[in-house]
Order: structure tokens, then C-alpha cells, then sequence
């Protein structure tokens, strides 16, 4: 007898094909859920990295508010400057002044052109930020601006002379670098404070510098007193890289040869991208000084000295894709405030932070 050829038939073929389908199906739903999960993951990580990076890059500008290294802007004399570029530029009346947005779009959105139109803020914005350089900020966000010694500056002793000169009394002074012209400095005695334009800068020790002296000249400060480095620095959110908004910093600089009347935000940098909106809240001393009673928006402040305390308020999302769009929150209440985003696949939440300015302690 013939024996018939070994082999799969059409029908066991096609069980075959079927049962390896069922596999694949299988093994895709496992690698998209997977995915999914691991997306999921990252964005979460991402935006947790974004709330750690705004309190790590606000939080020591706040508390360094008013700082001028044993005093504060608002306890002694302030000789300088006389004349300004804006109104807000080296504002040494107060270290917290701010802008509040007067109407936050109906849906926050990338890619929306900056706000170039001042009367949108109460008061109305600094015409500093409306500047090509700068470009504006985005509709709907506050802008916060502090006035102290920049992070990671320590007083250094010092003798302040009539004659329009300071020399540095120990060896931390040494370090010229950051007291190079034209910076300003703040000078204490811990009874008064007086702030200066450097106009030169010794390189060696002892260090040796020079300043204008004050529209009703500079009162003298003994060997004891202490000088710091001043620096004015504004917090926004604005559209950024690839039209994704972002927090911006901007740093207030005095060009070589300048003097405040000729000071620019220099280029502002995206600190934290993936911030759609900031609101600030000012916290107001009624009462026991340096302990905040009340806490309004920067339309409401009459009195900027007193402001001791500053709540922040963020919105932040994380990349496309970073959540199902079908489960995703369209809308988020910041303070009084809700906030509106369009059913995207983006993740996003709310970050609060506050911080008491050091200012307010003194």
C-alpha cells in the first residue's frame, strides 16, 4: 500500500494561523497597556520634576527678598538709584511688587501668542516686559517681581566712605567676581541699608570699590557693617520652546558703561517648561509684624512693604499622550480661580507653593 504524505492540512493551517492571531492580539494589548503605563509613568515623573524645579528656583528669590545682609530694603536708606528706565526697574521702595492678570482665557492652550498689552494687568505691567527682548508675558498669568540678594550671595564686611568708596574688610572679599561692574550692592549696618551702582572693582585684596553717591548723599557706615550683592529678578509665564508655555525668569542687567536708567531684563530664561498659568497671592502683615492676616491679589495691594508671605499657584502639564484623553480633567480650580484646558491626552495638575519672604522677618 501507498502511504500518504505527512503534513498539516488547509483546516489545520488555518487553526494554526487563527490560534497564532489570538497570540499576537494578545501579546499587543499587553505592549500598548504597557506602554500606556510606562507613558503614564514618565509624565508623572516629569511633572513631579516640574514641581520640585518651581520650588527650588522661586523659593530661594522669595526668601532673599529685601535681604541687604543684616537689614532689609524697608528698614534704613535707600540712596540709589535716582533715575530709572521704568518705573519698576531697581524699585528699591518695596522688595515683593506683582501684576495680576485681569482675565485668564477661556481655554489655556500652547502655542497662543505672548500679551503685549499692559492694561491687561492690574496695575497695569512694567513696559520693560511688553519689549521685543522680553516679547511678553502669557494672558492670564501674574508676573511676580523680587528685589534682594540673588541666591548663594553671603554679606561680606565692609567700611562705606563719604567719598563715594567701599572697601572690604576680610578675606571673602577677595573674590571680586561678584561685585563687578555695574552691579548693585546693598550696604547694612544692621540699623539702615543703602544700595549703590559699583562703578570699579579692585582685583586684589583688599578689594576697593567705588559708587555714586546718593541724590542726599551716602551716610557713613562703621568697619561692622556688611554689603551684598543686589539683584532684581521677575517671575512669568510665557510661550516657549516649541510653543509649549513655560516659567520664565528674567534677570534685570545693567549694560558695561550703564546705570539704571539703561538697564534691560537681559534674556529671559525658561526655568520650567510645561507651566500654562501662575497666579500669585500677596500675603499682608495687619497686626503682628512679619505674620500674614490676609492674603489678596497684587490688584488689591496698597502697600507693597507689607507684604511678608507669597502663595503661588501652578498649572502644569506633562507631554502629549501622557494620559488617555476620554479620563483626562478639563477643568482645575487654582485659588478663586478655574482654569479651563482643552480634552487632549495631556496629564496635568495643580502645584501650590508658599514661601515666607525673609524680609518680613527682620
Amino acid at each position: 500500500m501507498k502511504s500518504r504524505p505527512a503534513g498539516f492540512g488547509l483546516i489545520e493551517l488555518m487553526i494554526a494561523m487563527a490560534l497564532g492571531l489570538l497570540v499576537l492580539a494578545g501579546v499587543l494589548v499587553v505592549f500598548i497597556a504597557q506602554r500606556q503605563v510606562y507613558q503614564n509613568s514618565t509624565s508623572q515623573s516629569l511633572v513631579q520634576d516640574a514641581d520640585n524645579a518651581l520650588s527650588a528656583v522661586i523659593t530661594p528669590i522669595v526668601r532673599g527678598a529685601g535681604f541687604t545682609g543684616c537689614g532689609s530694603i524697608g528698614n534704613g536708606v535707600i540712596a540709589y538709584p535716582a533715575a530709572r528706565k521704568t518705573p519698576l526697574t531697581f524699585n528699591t521702595s518695596s522688595a515683593v511688587q506683582g501684576f495680576a492678570a485681569n482675565a485668564i482665557p477661556t481655554s489655556l492652550v500652547d502655542g497662543i501668542a505672548n500679551d503685549t498689552t499692559a492694561t491687561d494687568w492690574t496695575p497695569s505691567l512694567d513696559a520693560s516686559f511688553v519689549t521685543a527682548a522680553v516679547g511678553g508675558v502669557a494672558k492670564g498669568s501674574d508676573v511676580l517681581v523680587l528685589i534682594g540678594a540673588p541666591p548663594g550671595a553671603a554679606p561680606v564686611g565692609a567700611t562705606v566712605f563719604a567719598t563715594g568708596a567701599i572697601t572690604i574688610n576680610n578675606s571673602l572679599g577677595t573674590n571680586s567676581l561678584a561685585f563687578t561692574p555695574p552691579q548693585l550692592v546693598a550696604v547694612s549696618d544692621c540699623g539702615k541699608s543703602s544700595i549703590f551702582q559699583v562703578n570699579s572693582a579692585t582685583t586684589v585684596a583688599p578689594i576697593v570699590l567705588t559708587y555714586t553717591l546718593g541724590p542726599n548723599g551716602t551716610p557713613l557706615y562703621p568697619v561692622s557693617s556688611q554689603v551684598i550683592p543686589i539683584q532684581q529678578t521677575a517671575f512669568y509665564v510665557a510661550q516657549g520652546h516649541a510653543g509649549q508655555s513655560g516659567l520664565f525668569e528674567a534677570v534685570m542687567q545693567i549694560p558695561a558703561g550703564g546705570t539704571a536708567a539703561t538697564a534691560t531684563w537681559g534674556t529671559p530664561n525658561e526655568v520650567v517648561p510645561g507651566v500654562l498659568n501662575m497666579e500669585v497671592l500677596y500675603g499682608i502683615s495687619t497686626g503682628t509684624p512679619g505674620q500674614a492676616t490676609q492674603y489678596v491679589k497684587a490688584s488689591a495691594v496698597t502697600n507693597w512693604a507689607a507684604v511678608t508671605t507669597i502663595k503661588l499657584g501652578f498649572l502644569v502639564e506633562g507631554n502629549p499622550s501622557s494620559s488617555t484623553a476620554t479620563t483626562n480633567q478639563t477643568s482645575f480650580p487654582l485659588f478663586a480661580n478655574t482654569l479651563v484646558v482643552p480634552a487632549d491626552s495631556r496629564l496635568r495638575h495643580t502645584f501650590y507653593l508658599t514661601v515666607n519672604a525673609r524680609n518680613g522677618t527682620l
